[in-house]
């Protein structure tokens, strides 16, 4: 994992984490959808700003590798070639990853919510519902409680951070442990990002 790769992970993390925070303590739900609104613009923004860089790396790389094969090009030409690529970049941040990614946490965050706040309103089930299926708080892994849960992009199966950095540390072609998973791709610690509603729950009901 690269250094810029590992920063973005903190950050998207970071973002998550905030999102959170602003659903848990904020009251006034005009205030909380503006907080909410700013923040998944700074991410927007954020992963625009990265996929230009990405791209304009690329670019850089490809030219550079043009002028070793052909050294008689004039650098004059390579340069407005540069910088005509540079202005043709046209970025959809909504197909971006980490994008798709918290929209898709912060849906089933509204829906933890709702699903909460109708406790005790349609029936006393809601809340054991929750539990054993929508918030497995047991580690795959270790067959513990989870402390630091995080759900993998591939397959949607949550885990413990620690318990899986250790597990991948001892043999990084493992696939995922959970019973009857069909994905066949060995886990991958960058598609895995902090699972905020699991986190939540565990804040909410310590053991």
């Amino acid at each position: 994992m690269t250094q810029s790769t590992q920063i973005i992970e903190e950050l998207d993390d970071c973002f998550m984490r905030t999102a959170g925070n602003l659903m848990k303590y904020y009251v006034d739900e005009e205030e909380q959808k503006t907080k909410l609104k700013q923040l998944r613009d700074a991410l927007r923004d954020n992963c625009i700003e990265s996929t230009k860089m990405k791209t304009a790396d690329a670019i850089k790389d490809r030219l550079t590798s043009m002028m070793e094969l052909e050294p008689e090009r004039n650098v004059e030409d390579i340069v407005k070639e540069y910088k005509q690529a540079i202005a043709e970049i046209k970025i959809d941040p909504s197909k971006d990853i980490r994008l798709v990614q918290y929209d898709k946490q912060m849906e089933n965050l509204d829906e933890a919510n709702k699903a909460e706040s109708n406790k005790g309103v349609e029936n006393t089930d809601t809340d054991l519902r929750m539990t054993s299926q929508d918030m497995n708080i047991i580690d795959p892994i270790s067959k513990t409680r989870m402390i630091d849960p995080v759900r993998n992009a591939v397959c949607g199966h949550v885990y413990d951070r620690g318990n899986l950095v250790a597990m991948l540390q001892r043999n990084k072609q493992t696939r995922c442990p959970v019973v009857g998973c069909t994905s066949k791709d060995y886990i991958d610690l960058s598609q895995c990002r902090v699972d905020i509603v699991t986190k939540m729950y565990l804040e909410k009901n310590p053991a």
